[in-house]
């Protein structure tokens, strides 16, 4: 069945690379302890098919991946995300915004599509507080070789990284060490119950404890509700994510809402012609 769809969508895909029928939400991301710090946000990818109607990100994500489209997907965020904040760089900077982008499993193991990264963030010249990449832990340890690579590459150029979805896998702890990793973003699976069920909370407070034994920064996704957003707080989680903050909207809207109204505005404008 999955196949079937993928091959169904794999064409339309291609038409909305050609076509520049993607855009991008943005998810917030938020203090759990109270601490003061500017707004973050992962930035999620969307496609409308020819008609006009979005798709469900699971399924054109998919029929990319299958169909080795995923590092040219990438390539089109880099450049959108790139060229959308380049504008108000300095007042996001100010402010202490940060933008997750995620990278796909497929681009982790392109060296060329590392080369391209750095040289579109050099050529940029964004402050590297403005950008977070966010790898999932199952890519990461599938390209450990490349993941560490490019996570090195990133960091030196004053980037932080995010390893996503840690605690799914099964090589979590062996390979953590190896990769210099900024943040780990806690797979769902261990925060959805967390505040009805022992065991996630045992297995939750001992990634946050480690966690901050390395330095690093956690945030909890999938927090959908205020007993679990009480839960992860109590355990020292710094950030949460999910329907208890709020959805996704439009990044046009975002930039409107921290820079001012002109952006979405022009957005509108743009959709309209």
């Amino acid at each position: 069945m999955r196949r079937y769809t993928d091959i169904s969508l794999v064409s339309i895909v291609r038409n909305a690379l050609a076509q520049d029928r993607f855009w991008l939400e943005a998810q917030p991301i938020v203090p759990l302890n109270g601490a003061a710090c500017g707004p973050k946000f992962e930035l999620l990818l969307r496609m409308n098919d020819e008609s006009g109607a979005p798709l469900s990100p699971e399924k054109f994500l998919s029929a990319a991946e299958r169909y080795q489209l995923a590092t040219a997907v990438d390539r089109w965020v880099v450049r959108h995300v790139l060229r959308t904040l380049a504008p108000h760089a300095g007042e996001l900077a100010r402010m202490g915004a940060c933008f997750a982008v995620n990278i796909s499993g497929q681009s982790l193991g392109d060296q060329e599509f590392s080369n391209f990264l750095e040289g579109e963030l050099r050529q940029s010249g964004l402050p590297p507080q403005l950008l977070l990449f966010e790898l999932t832990e199952t890519a990461a340890v599938a390209n450990i070789v490349r993941a560490e690579s490019l996570i090195r590459r990133l960091r030196e150029l004053g980037f932080g990284v995010a390893l996503d979805d840690f605690g799914r896998g099964l090589s979590s702890l062996t390979y953590l060490k190896t990769l210099p990793v900024t943040t780990l973003k806690i797979d769902g699976s261990f925060v959805r119950d967390v505040a009805g069920n022992d065991r996630s909370e045992a297995m939750l407070s001992a990634i946050v404890q480690m966690a901050h034994t390395m330095g690093l920064a956690t945030v909890a996704e999938c927090i959908e509700t205020e007993q679990v957003c009480e839960v992860t707080r109590r355990l020292g989680v710094e950030f949460g994510q999910g329907s208890s903050f709020g959805g996704p909207i439009p990044l046009e809207r975002v930039l409107g809402g921290l820079v001012g109204d002109n952006i979405g505005t022009r957005a509108a404008l743009t959709q309209q012609s």
